[in-house]
């Protein structure tokens, strides 16, 4: 891989250095943002305008359904009162045109609240070829009404014909406008006609016998039908056909002429069946009042976001004018080519990666370390490096790194961590991580040593440690065999001669005391120093037995083995007062407890080291013993009010725990200790005596009990 001068990597700087490109050119990062902002804010005005319009749609549905609805209750209502009418016509005796005039005179229907315009009687006779066949070749009879009358147009000319052949209600409209007999008006209008029957007296089939007499005829204002729906409302726009071709009777523009916008942006028809005729009713609406009504919003949608846009883009110019000044670059960039030179010269692994854990810097000694290049490792993730066992865990703890906020975590007595070569090989190594925030994103650096060299010196020592202390203990162990046999020798073997030599010592006094009577001078005075040197011999044999009882009790009191613990240390504590004149007091609780033959070889012992320590160092006046055993411990104390040892240690590695430790006697005392899995310590200060506590747990002391 090819470097620089200053032996960087071309790909490991521009990584740092291409950070600053996205912000190079101000104004286009600033047009950038003005061209998003522009296309999101006409995006929401345009949707803003959309739900609008479907809401005006909505309600222009709701409008004509209403309208519709209302026309068709308006002509049931007409039709209602035209039958009323001829109901009044047939029961009357009186002439059926007076008595439709008096009908009509009594409702108003002018200014009744149904849509009926004019009303009027016509008699049969007047059209007496209503009920003629109909001439194929025409829609009108071949002698038609007379003009002026508006039965003789020919679309109510055969709605009478069809209103007598069928007896209902039957709507109809004048082919042109017509004028009513009684007033003269002309117009647009829709006729309903309904035919008056006579029944003829005596007649026993009075219901066939019934003959047209004449017709009532209904002209309707279209406009009014549509008055009870309240379509005065601007922006509506309707019309009224009948028939097929739809002929128009009706046309109604109500929108705002001077609104702005194109007309007819809401068309609908609804078909109205009535009478026998086809009613078509066709609505539009203006969009000029819905647009009116959805410019306020869009209006307030256009301004925020283009005040927004604004804001911006003069947000991101500022900052990319300011991050991209070439002063502020050319730091940066030399900053980076410092940073990149201490991270290659590191005797220590870095590795850099990405918020999902891409490696982005890869220095050399990470390279040697993990056996991978740069080139293959940048861009991978660390999942790599690490064993497959430990990878969701590592993953969870660089996340909760990150939410902590804390910035460095410092390398220290760490726990060692498991890392993976490229070969698969697992070595031991210790971490530290940092973490830092740019405008990339958080990176986080993990620094790594490979710990091998250090963790296989570590393992060795602790091996070496516990096979010294196994050699001690077991050193220890000859040890006591060794005075045991000894001390048994000793009081046996040697023991037994000087006593067998003591008696063979009284055998020749006695064998020499005649001797010293009825013999000559000479021979008496030669048995009497031989007396006098046999007794001497007695006394040195005495004296060479009670030396050899003490050895054989400092190698081993024979009452250790042969009584046990508590009386050997009470003949301990007793001997120990008669040799130096200080008082031992006992304070033995430990009846109860049946004790191995290891632990109390090593009790003794530590009391005997504790002893022999305060008659050598302590210049004490005073000494108690304690042993006592209880919740599952036994304690042993030996206390002096001697001048004591200075301060206590309060932490390994101070002149006084050196001092301490190269004392022999209190080394094995704890190594006594440790075979038994028991604990030492030490309190003292100048002149506040010494107090030595051994304490050991109950289980590793005491002996078994077993059923015989």
């Amino acid at each position: 891989m090819a470097t620089d001068n200053q032996g960087n990597s071309p790909m490991k700087v521009r990584r740092w250095v291409r950070r600053e490109r996205p912000l190079a050119k101000p104004a286009i990062v600033c047009a950038l943002v003005v061209v998003i902002g522009l296309m999101a804010t006409f995006a929401v005005a345009r949707a803003v305008m959309h739900e609008l319009r479907q809401s005006a749609q909505a309600r222009f549905e709701r409008r004509i359904e209403r309208i519709t609805t209302t026309v068709r209750n308006e002509l049931q209502t007409s039709a209602l009162w035209l039958a009323t009418a001829r109901e009044v016509v047939e029961a009357s005796p009186r002439a059926p045109r007076q008595v439709s005039r008096e009908f009509a005179d009594t409702l108003d229907p002018g200014r009744a609240a149904t849509p009926v315009r004019a009303f009027e009687y016509v008699p049969a006779d007047t059209i007496a070829d209503a009920q003629a066949p109909r001439d194929p070749a025409s829609s009108a009879p071949a002698d038609g009404p007379p003009e002026g009358n508006s039965y003789a147009d020919p679309a109510v000319h055969a709605a009478l014909r069809d209103a007598a052949q069928s007896g209902q209600v039957v709507l109809t409209a004048p082919a042109a406008p017509y004028a009513s007999a009684d007033q003269g008006e002309r117009g647009n209008a829709l006729f309903l006609v309904l035919p008056v029957r006579t029944q003829h007296a005596g007649d026993p089939a009075a219901a066939s016998a019934a003959t047209v007499s004449g017709f009532l005829l209904a002209s309707i204002d279209p406009g009014r039908l549509f008055e009870p729906a309240g379509i005065s409302e601007r922006g509506l726009d309707m019309s009224l056909a009948i028939g097929s071709p739809p002929q128009t009777v009706y046309s109604a523009a109500r929108g705002d002429e001077d609104a702005p916008g194109a007309r007819g942006a809401f068309a609908a028809t609804r078909p109205v069946s009535f009478g026998g005729a086809m009613l078509t009713l066709a609505f539009s609406a203006d969009a000029g009042m819905a647009d009116a009504g959805a410019a306020g919003p869009v209006a307030i949608v256009l301004v925020a976001g283009l005040a927004a846009t604004v804001l911006a883009a003069l947000a991101c110019y500022w900052i990319s004018l300011h991050a991209s000044s070439p002063a502020r670059v050319g730091d940066a960039v030399l900053n980076e080519a410092r940073m990149m030179n201490v991270v290659q010269a590191s005797s220590d692994a870095i590795i850099t990666i990405d918020d999902t854990q891409r490696i982005v810097i890869f220095n050399p000694m990470a390279e040697r370390v993990f056996g991978v290049s740069a080139m293959e490792a940048i861009g991978t993730t660390l999942d790599r490096f690490i064993p497959a066992r430990y990878r969701a865990a590592h993953a969870g703890h660089v996340e909760q790194f990150g939410v902590t906020g804390v910035s460095t975590r410092q390398m220290g007595r760490q726990r060692v961590l498991s890392g993976i070569r490229a070969n698969g090989e697992e070595f031991p190594l210790e971490a530290s991580i940092s973490q830092v925030r740019d405008r990339m994103g958080k990176l986080y650096t993990v620094v790594l040593r490979d710990v091998t060299e250090r963790v296989y010196a570590e393992n060795a020592l602790k091996q070496s440690r516990e096979e010294l202390r196994d050699l001690s203990a077991n050193l220890q162990q000859v040890r006591e065999e060794e005075k045991m046999r000894i001390a048994r020798e000793l009081h046996d073997d040697l023991g037994q001669q000087l006593s067998a030599l003591k008696m063979d010592l009284s055998s020749a006094e006695q064998a020499l005391a005649p001797a010293q009577t009825g013999q000559p001078a000479g021979a008496q005075a030669a048995a009497g120093e031989a007396l006098q040197l046999l007794a001497g011999m007695r006394k040195l044999i005495d004296s060479t037995v009670a030396s050899l009882r003490r050895i054989a009790a400092d190698l081993r009191p024979v009452m250790l083995d042969d009584l046990g613990l508590l009386p050997a240390i009470d003949w301990l504590a007793r001997d120990f007062n008669q040799r130096y004149g200080i008082p031992v007091e006992q304070h033995i609780h430990a009846e109860q407890t049946n004790f191995t033959r290891e632990a109390a070889t090593a009790i003794f012992r530590i009391v005997q080291e504790a002893l022999n320590n305060v008659a050598r160092h302590a210049d004490a006046t005073n000494v108690r013993l304690r042993l006592a055993t209880d919740e599952g411990l036994c304690t042993l104390q030996v206390i002096d009010d001697g001048r004591g040892a200075g301060e206590p240690p309060r932490w390994p590695g101070t002149q006084q725990q050196a001092e301490l430790s190269r004392t022999f006697g209190l080394i094995g005392v704890r190594e006594r200790a440790r075979m038994l899995d028991g604990t030492v310590t030490i309190e003292t200060a100048k002149d506040k005596g010494f107090i030595l506590t051994v304490s050991f747990p109950l289980r590793a002391v005491q002996q078994e009990e077993t059923l015989l």
